[in-house]
């Protein structure tokens, strides 16, 4: 007899339920879970790369606007160029070991650098990545022939910046670099992508909105093995504008040509307009270094260099202006009433005051001399004695008249605005009183006082512009499009009228004529046969040097004092301004005033001869 089976306890039955149930809820939580990963949180993605089975994406920078000189001569142009870039989620993980192995055998690349451009932080993995820049003709042929076997890996063209002139205006023109991770995390940098270029420094950064351009791109349809079918959407890159320059490339060649191996800077300015037709600043640079990707060695060398390539001098130098400040301290004591035409001081060498001696450059004295004669033979103690009648916030105050003490206003960044101290700005920076011994050192351009190259040469030119107005130094002076048409002109701009009644300009240049052209006159050496020099030298401390014993020579470079000079030409009809400083050169007459010869020597050949297709100058489009 068969025993019939026991029904399952009411306890064991409901066990078994709540198991089912657990099970049924567990799994459709799983995929609810599941559903919502992939169609909320990766659901982006996944369309992207469904959308991305049959169509890519191809983005193409656009190259940069050029950089002319005012004839036209090339100073930035662009070179087209080849990257290797892949697209991670492209490339089947099954493969993706053996095609890092072979781009590391093609592009020379260590492995481990390819793995981490690919796999590592970067953009989205359905973005390209760059590989290696400016890839060689052998090395894209190779990827060429092996794009069954290499996914995702892709040849882009690139625009790559050169300089055609080398050296030549490197701290001006500045150079580009790749935007950093850090940058393009800002609001500012939003339309740039990893891997773009954008300017550092110099003209490349001031006017980078207008050199960019825009990039363009195709929508391509692809198979399967990531093969180009056809091109579905297309829209080309947009080309940066051009700049067309004040700079006469060939004045700039012979500044930096006379400065040679020194240390320092030479500006030059058109008197009637404020045309920047020279900024130099030595040592320069190369920014070829720069276009595709700096060897750590290169930057190495430049930032660690004492001399600092990278600093342009010219606007970032700050400098005692020496006794090329006389030039606003006779034009103030003549506003002021202080001093005329005649009026005499006796030099014996020194000067007592308040308990101590403030010495001439001539221990021997000058003896009795005049406006003229003071400025003539750089007088210290003519100009001790009215900076004691003027006071400190009197000479501020006609100083800035000329433009110093303040940022001119040059399209360039980094420019410094050097320093004329007054008893508020003592008392405001330095929690002191103005000591009147102060007013001595101010007087003869040293103590507190600073300039910048830029600046001496903006004062330079305003005393000799007829009309006694100070320009604005202009750089670019036109915008054009790809195709040389003029998007806009930058016009001459008047930014201030000096104060000073024409009498007492007249007789400040009067005197600096004489700085050059009479035998007692310490510029002597920048006289030009034909073409009349009117200037100033200047030779301004270094801190320290004083507690030095023995002949300059004989001192370390870097204490050694530095010379100036100023002037413009021809003094009967001003065209040109100009100003050097050369770092520890020396006595201005001897060292910089030479330098200012060969510039305005060259500048007076050029205006004999203008080049010939001279297109930018005459406003003919290219």
């Amino acid at each position: 007899m068969i025993a019939s089976p026991v029904p399952p306890s009411r306890n064991a039955l409901r066990v078994r339920f709540i198991t089912c149930v657990v099970v049924v809820a567990a799994s459709f939580g799983a995929i609810t879970t599941r559903l919502v990963w992939l169609q909320l949180v990766r659901g982006s993605q996944y369309r992207y790369l469904s959308e991305n089975n049959r169509i890519r994406l191809e983005r193409f920078p656009a190259p940069r606007g050029m950089i002319f000189d005012r004839n036209g001569q090339v100073l930035a142009d662009v070179q087209a160029q080849f990257d290797a870039v892949a697209i991670p989620v492209e490339i089947p993980p099954a493969r993706r070991s053996a095609v890092c192995a072979e781009l590391s055998r093609t592009l020379l690349l260590p492995l481990e650098e390819v793995t981490q451009r690919l796999e590592g932080p970067g953009p989205p993995v359905w973005k390209s990545r760059l590989l290696k820049r400016q890839i060689g003709r052998e090395e894209m042929a190779q990827l060429e022939a092996h794009r069954l076997e290499l996914p995702g890996v892709l040849v882009l063209p690139s625009p790559v910046r050169t300089y055609p002139c080398g050296t030549l205006m490197g701290p001006a023109l500045g150079h580009v670099g790749e935007v950093s991770p850090r940058e393009l995390a800002l609001p500012a940098y939003a339309e740039y992508e990893a891997g773009d270029y954008l300017g550092r420094g110099g003209l490349e950064w001031a006017w980078e909105g207008r050199v960019r351009g825009e990039a363009g791109g195709e929508q391509v349809e692809v198979d399967v093995q990531g093969r180009r079918l056809r091109v579905l959407v297309e829209r080309p890159p947009r080309p940066g504008y051009s700049l067309v320059l004040a700079i006469d490339w060939r004045l700039q060649e012979a500044a930096e040509r006379a400065l040679g191996n020194e240390t320092g800077a030479v500006v030059a300015l058109d008197v009637r307009t404020g045309d920047v037709l020279a900024l130099a600043s030595m040592p320069g640079f190369d920014p070829n270094l720069f276009a595709g990707s700096v060897t750590p060695e290169a930057w190495a060398a430049l930032s660690t260099d004492p001399r600092k390539p990278l600093q342009n001098r010219a606007i970032q130098g700050l400098y005692p202006p020496g006794s090329t400040f006389k030039i606003a301290m006779a034009l103030a004591g003549l506003e002021q009433g202080l001093i005329t035409a005649r009026s005499r001081v006796t030099c014996a060498g020194e000067l007592r005051f308040g308990g101590r001696a403030y010495r001439c450059w001539k221990g021997s004295g000058h003896g009795s001399v005049d406006l003229m004669e003071a400025m003539a033979q750089s007088c210290d103690v003519y100009f001790y004695q009215l900076g004691i009648a003027l006071g400190i916030d009197a000479i501020q105050a006609g100083a800035s008249q000329l433009g110093l003490g303040a940022p001119t206003g040059i399209d360039l960044p980094g420019e410094r605005s050097g320093l004329l101290p007054s008893k508020a700005w003592k008392r405001a920076v330095r929690k002191q009183p103005w000591y009147p011994g102060e007013t001595l050192s101010a007087a003869i351009g040293q103590g507190y006082v600073l300039a910048t190259p830029l600046q001496l040469a903006v004062m330079a030119a305003a005393v000799a512009n007829p009309n006694g107005a100070r320009m604005l130094p202009r750089l670019v002076t036109r915008i054009e499009d790809a195709e040389g048409r003029a998007l806009e002109e930058i016009p001459p701009k008047e930014v201030g009228r000096l104060p000073f009644l024409g009498t007492q300009l007249a007789l400040v240049r009067q005197a600096l004529r004489q700085v050059v052209a009479s035998p007692w006159g310490t510029g002597r050496d920048a006289e030009i046969v034909g073409y009349p020099v009117a200037g100033k030298t200047g030779t301004s401390q270094v801190v320290g040097m004083r507690s030095e014993a023995g002949p300059e020579e004989w001192m370390p470079w870097e204490k050694r004092d530095h010379a100036l000079f100023v002037c413009y030409a021809p003094e009967n009809d001003p065209r040109i301004a100009v100003a050097v400083v050369v770092e520890h050169g020396g006595h201005g007459g001897t060292t910089a005033a030479p330098v200012a010869r060969a510039v305005i020597q060259a500048y007076r050949a050029l205006r004999a001869s203008p080049p010939e297709g001279a297109v930018a100058a005459q406003g003919v489009s290219r």
